[in-house]
């Protein structure tokens, strides 16, 4: 529970805040959605491994994130293995350059982008 306040977390059985004395609620509200966002790919890998930790770490920068294709093989018990492809990584294309920066250690070199590719 969380006072819609000053913003303090209780505990669920908490029903008013101590210090403010209003009611709490069960999530404080978050920012206004976006849905004209333009999402960019920071990162696309099929590494369980390598997926948790690229979360740990947006989520420490607080750089918000979506994953897509996470789970798809999962969902059809397939595994990995399956060719479904990699999960992919995407965030706002004003966070693009910082995400990159915090991930690009993550990809092997087989993963990354050959330049010599570019026309």
């Amino acid at each position: 529970m969380f006072c819609p306040k000053c913003g303090e977390e209780y505990r669920w059985y908490v029903m008013v805040c101590p210090t403010c004395d209003v009611d709490t609620v069960d999530r404080l509200p978050g920012p206004e959605p976006t849905p004209d966002v333009e999402l960019v790919s920071v990162l696309a890998t099929a590494d369980p491994g390598v997926i948790a930790f690229a979360k740990s770490l947006l989520e420490r920068e607080e750089i918000d994130y979506l994953v897509r294709g996470e789970g798809l093989e999962s969902l059809f018990g397939l595994g990995r293995l399956s060719g479904f492809g990699p999960a992919e990584f995407l965030v706002r294309a004003d966070d693009a350059d910082r995400a990159r920066a915090l991930l690009e250690g993550l990809m092997t070199r087989e993963q990354k982008p050959d330049s010599s590719l570019d026309v």
